[in-house]
């Protein structure tokens, strides 16, 4: 689902059905805590409170778009995106980064070439000292064909501000869904190489040598994503990729189950600990728009892929503040739209329950009606 300027700065939203919570095994999720002042706040959020708190999260982008829209000193602009020259690189007209955040591509000079790339700098924290939990992203629109060459320069760019060599691409988007494309195939087959010394120069990207090549595909053990390893190249430096492609989530929808995702995050927490602490990579994350899909994730990598700390601050720090609200809302002063839908923001509440009461090896599955 995609908006209209008119739909946001509406007040309200469509509201989906509650989703329902399902384990897999039949089990109780109520074995953790029985009384509802016992519990943390967030897990005693009522539906109808899960709806007003998201209509609040859209009411009070409304106002930031509106402002930025009509107030160039603005926090809010979208300048960068609103430019005519720029337009063709966005997938949808509804959907741009914010000055602030976005994430610049590197050109050889700013006045001559444009260093727009649909992307923006992601950060998410709660919790304090030892027991926190922080988490940077990037969130990006799914690849057009016109950018595909700027997508590989910004990996290979954001690598070398991070100081390591390892890429973490995200993608939770089929290619095509419903006959209509959703992200341009923007990798090579396996054993090929993309070679994107002639489109970089037109377009004045500093690294003007850049390539790409397809070194392996492998499958996860339950064919819920396919792992991808390439190389990516300019002059004497090689970036090391690994591109996780989770094809089985709909466009403004939930995941069919969280056990995916659970994979999924894990996985990437494996690829990440690679390399030293001080400089892990950034994981990208993209779906079609870089909003709905990519939020549900990040707060979902960010909050539960450590299952025991997020259980440890609900019991502490966090137990009187409601961690999904603040979440989203951290995410959505980076980029607009983020979680798009209050089916994907509601399934949010429905996994941090079943997490805290302890069923990790259960499954959160939502009957989208």
């Amino acid at each position: 689902m995609h908006l209209t300027v008119s739909q946001l700065t509406s007040r309200r939203m469509n509201i989906f059905k509650k989703p329902a919570v399902l384990s897999s095994n039949g089990k109780n999720l109520s074995n953790r805590t029985t009384h509802k002042e016992d519990k943390p706040m967030v897990l005693s959020v009522t539906p109808q409170q899960q709806r007003e708190k998201f209509d609040e999260l859209n009411e009070l982008e409304s106002n930031r778009i509106i402002e930025g829209l009509n107030d160039i000193d603005s926090i809010w602009t979208l300048l960068a995106a609103m430019k005519k020259s720029n337009k063709s690189r966005n997938r949808y007209s509804n959907v741009s980064p914010y000055d602030a955040s976005r994430v610049i591509l590197p050109v050889t000079d700013a006045n001559a070439f444009s260093d727009y790339i649909n992307a923006s700098y992601m950060k998410l924290h709660c919790g304090e000292g030892t027991l926190s939990l922080r988490n940077d992203y990037i969130a990006c629109q799914g690849p057009l064909p016109n950018t595909r060459n700027h997508f590989w320069a910004m990996c290979f760019h954001q690598l070398e501000l991070q100081g390591n060599d390892t890429v973490i691409i995200a993608m939770v988007t089929p290619l095509i869904e419903q006959g209509m494309t959703k992200c341009d195939k923007y990798w090579p087959e396996q054993g090929e190489t993309w070679d994107f010394t002639n489109i970089n120069t037109q377009d004045g990207i500093i690294y003007r040598d850049l390539t790409i090549t397809s070194i392996s595909e492998t499958p996860d053990p339950h064919q819920d994503y396919l792992l991808t390893e390439l190389e990516l190249t300019s002059g004497s430096k090689t970036k090391k990729v690994y591109h996780f492609y989770y094809y089985k989530w709909s466009d403004a929808r939930v995941p069919p189950s969280t056990k995916p995702l659970a994979n999924l995050s894990k996985h990437i927490l494996e690829v990440k600990q690679m390399e030293p602490e001080l400089n892990q990579p950034v994981p990208i994350v993209h779906c079609s728009a870089g909003v709905g899909r990519s939020g549900t994730f990040m707060v979902y990598d960010h909050l539960f892929k450590n299952k025991e700390l997020f259980r440890e601050l609900l019991d502490g720090k966090l137990r009187h503040k409601d961690v999904i609200y603040k979440t989203v809302s951290q995410l959505r002063a980076k980029r607009m739209m983020m979680v798009q839908t209050v089916y994907q923001y509601q399934f949010l509440y429905d996994v941090a329950k079943a997490i805290y009461e302890g069923n990790d090896d259960s499954e959160v599955v939502n009957l989208q009606k």
